[in-house]
């Protein structure tokens, strides 16, 4: 067997062997480039040392790489040498910038610095045949350049034992790691399709998909329900990955409905016999065990010293294979460790990870540990693609609060003059841009073309000064203020380094307080940025369409591909009305109440069952719900309500549950959360209504988006209000028939769903009966259709 060669950093090396520390309360957000700083201090101390003892004594950034091996694996360990001296003795600097007091430091602390440069030592002094040196650790405050130093003389056996245990762990681990990945790549290898057949339509997917991967392509698809989406693209995903084309595949989703999908696609697979480590990242505030959540390590137990524990409980929990939020819960509890943290952590043993957009999109929460400096192929899978469009615009936008920052600074610590001052700073250009764009203007927002510089620049400052004191004591209340404004401070600033002209900046009067937001209207470049950490990324859903419109906004390229699949289901299960005899533009609503609501009576009365009718608004929804009870009996009416939780979600599904004996109607939002990734199956689910064609609200943000369009190609109202209301409606119908047995009807109720343009929007399978003239009864149309 060929011994696998792995590169590691001296400093991963020592990482990984050292079990000592908290779960910092800000995690890795930081204004302070660090890097570049340390870098710039790096320097400065050098060139003192250069200065002091000559470059024929002193010797900066000197490399050292050293091979060790088992017989599984072969490590080349490198690093490089902040400092070396050659005098009397030999000397090896290791120098570590830092925000804190020097004169506050313990050593004892950083066991890992300490690791680096004992490493250092050994590799010198055993390639140089040197018996004793001198290990000198130094700390240098960024701020005010005050230094302070630790020196420790070592023998060279000393030093070998110290390197031999960093050396062997590390070996042990990978030597594990690796025997895992033959089991695994042969398990995907020989892994076959679970079911007895492809659905119409699947194989031609599996297919595009893993040419997509194998070619390192960037795939949009349209492929509709009853396709089998899911396992179309992960199965030729795994195939992928036990062949070598691929080192890990995410699987990325907008909402926790279609996750569970893609679980359930990894369990049959397994249940067949896959290896495959997969993990389930669940969001913090869902996981964590506490009501309130505070992950100071003065204050949770489950973050103070997790670094110590975390390594034990690797192991254990590595004897699994599926990491979903039970057994991450489970194995974060035994060990008493934060089952969030830990989740991020099994992230890198894990070959399927099955995650929110968050995860790679959002520069706030990305993965930073594999799409910084990617040195592996990752294929990316993105679930709901369509949803996208809108969370990418919020993932790339900002807003800070007048009222947040004059809050912090009523509640700040006098003694903290600095904080106060910044505070103040950002209040006062937040005034100066109120006057400047609201006196004299009976307007309540503003929208400009350039970003508000000076701002900004308050706003970094403030951000940077109350790093200082994220290590104070505060009470709970105010560091939940405090921690709060400081992320909002820090995404504004990182915001403010993606604006261009796909941005604008919009101003807000809300009664007393003001808002001031960096929003994105275009966020193709920054998402494509975020596909390119991968080799491959295919984005899939039930209504891409236009494609043209969704690869131009998902960031797509001249040279990517796209590939729309047909129905599998027989097309007379499935009956398609369009209503083209009313309007519901906003100005005919009020019209429209009981001509609706007489409307939905004639469709449901033909056969007991359950129905969903679905509204622009919770308005138009009461008001037409309200006449149809008091026109019908025997008919179990449900409405969704506004800010359900998950309990009230699951039990207004489970009605559905109840079929045959009695009709139930529910009256929804489209685009709500009963709009998409509901799976009703069969009986559970006859038929649908949807009134009105699902355009957006007119408000200044959309008229922002219309406006960049229409700079762009003229394509304005259709970027803005058109196809997201048409993906709506089209999510709204997908709920229907969701698989081969199913039957039911859709009715389409807008007259502009009957003119030529709406028409041209339509999936080509579907078979459309227009009403258009007055004589053509619904009742009769769907009396033929059950007939048949």
């Amino acid at each position: 067997m060929n011994k696998k060669l792995i590169k590691v950093a001296v400093k991963d090396l020592v990482s990984f062997s050292v079990n000592k520390g908290n779960i910092e309360k800000k995690g890795s957000f930081s204004m302070i480039d660090s890097a570049y700083e340390g870098t710039a201090i790096h320097s400065y101390f050098q060139k003192k040392m250069v200065d002091l003892h000559g470059k024929e004594k002193f010797t900066k950034e000197q490399y050292l790489a050293i091979k060790v091996e088992n017989e599984i694996v072969s490590l080349d360990i490198s690093g490089r040498i902040d400092g070396l001296l050659i005098d009397e003795k030999v000397t090896i600097y290791e120098v570590k910038t830092t925000l804190r007091d020097v004169d506050h430091i313990d050593p004892e602390e950083y066991v890992n610095h300490w690791g680096q440069a004992f490493c250092y030592g050994y590799i010198y002094g055993i390639q140089n045949d040197i018996s004793e040196l001198d290990i000198v650790l130094i700390y240098i405050n960024r701020e005010n350049d005050q230094e302070k130093s630790f020196q420790i003389t070592y023998t060279i056996e000393q030093l070998k034992e110290i390197f031999d245990q960093y050396a062997n762990n590390y070996l042990n681990w990978m030597s594990t790691q690796t025997k895992w990945l033959q089991i695994r790549n042969i398990s995907a290898a020989t892994m076959e399709f679970p079911f007895t057949d492809y659905r119409a339509g699947q194989r031609e997917l599996a297919a595009k998909v893993f040419r997509a991967i194998r070619d390192e392509e960037r795939l949009y698809v349209t492929a509709p329900t009853g396709i089998g989406k899911t396992m179309g693209t992960l199965f030729p995903a795994i195939k992928a990955l036990g062949e070598g084309l691929v080192d890990r595949i995410f699987y990325l989703t907008a909402k926790t409905v279609t996750a569970k999908v893609a679980m359930q696609a990894y369990k049959i697979l397994n249940k067949n016999g896959l290896n495959l480590r997969t993990l389930v990242i669940t969001a913090k505030d869902k996981v964590c065990p506490y009501e309130v959540r505070n992950c100071d390590p003065l204050v949770c137990e489950k973050a103070r010293g997790y670094y110590e524990r975390m390594p034990h409980c690797r192991k254990e929990l590595l004897k699994e294979q599926y990491f979903d939020r039970e057994t991450i819960n489970k194995y974060a509890s035994i060990y008493n460790i934060c089952p969030f943290e830990l989740s991020l952590d099994t992230a890198s043993y894990s070959d399927l990870i099955i995650c929110d957009y968050n995860y790679l999109f959002d520069p706030r929460i990305k993965l930073q540990r594999f799409f910084i400096d990617v040195n592996e192929k990752y294929c990316f899978l993105v679930d709901e693609a369509h949803n996208l469009v809108d969370r990418g615009r919020s993932m790339y936008s900002a807003e800070i609060v007048k009222s947040e920052i004059l809050m912090l600074r009523r509640k700040t610590n006098p003694t903290w003059m600095d904080v106060k001052k910044r505070l103040a700073n950002v209040n006062k250009e937040m005034n100066t841009i109120k006057k400047d764009c609201f006196d004299m203007k009976s307007e309540d927002y503003y929208m400009e073309n350039h970003i508000p510089a000076k701002l900004v620049t308050e706003v970094r400052r403030l951000a940077t000064v109350m790093e200082k004191y994220f290590d104070y004591e505060m009470d709970a209340e105010y560091q939940a203020l405090f921690l709060d404004l400081y992320f909002k401070l820090y995404y504004f600033s990182k915001v403010s380094e993606f604006y261009d002209v796909r941005y604008k900046s919009f101003y807000q009067i809300k009664g007393s307080d003001m808002s001031v937001k960096l929003m994105c209207l275009d966020p193709s470049h920054l998402l494509s940025k975020a596909m390119d950490c991968g080799i491959c990324t295919t984005l899939f859903s039930a209504t891409l369409e236009p494609k043209s419109y969704y690869m131009d906004i998902l960031g797509g390229r001249e040279f990517d591909k796209s590939i729309s699949l047909y129905s599998p289901f027989p097309s007379e299960n499935f009956k398609v009305i369009v209503e083209g005899r009313i309007s519901t533009k906003y100005k005919d609503r009020d019209m429209t109440y009981t001509e609706i609501a007489q409307l939905l009576k004639e469709a449901f009365s033909r056969q007991i069952g359950n129905y969903i009718v679905y509204f622009p608004s919770y308005r138009y929804l009461n008001s037409v719900m309200e006449i149809y009870r008091e026109m019908v009996y025997d008919v179990e009416i449900m409405v969704q309500k506004q800010g359900m939780d998950e309990i009230e979600r699951e039990i207004f599904l489970e009605r559905f549950d109840d079929h045959g004996e009695k009709t139930l109607v529910a009256f929804a939002v489209m685009g709500g959360i009963f709009g998409e990734g509901i799976d009703l199956e069969g009986e559970k689910l006859n038929g649908v209504v949807i009134i009105g064609t699902g355009i957006p609200m007119i408000c200044p943000e959309n008229e922002m988006i219309k406006d960049y369009y229409d700079r762009i190609d003229n394509k304005g109202f259709d970027y803005s209000y058109t196809y997201p209301g048409i993906n709506r409606v089209l999510q709204a119908a997908g709920r229907v028939i969701r698989t081969e047995n199913d039957r039911g009807f859709v009715i389409l109720v807008d007259s502009r769903f009957a003119g030529a343009k709406y028409r041209r929007l339509f999936p080509p399978w579907w078979e459309i009966e227009y009403f258009t003239q007055s004589n053509k009864k619904i009742h009769n149309s769907l009396s033929t259709f059950y007939s048949i």
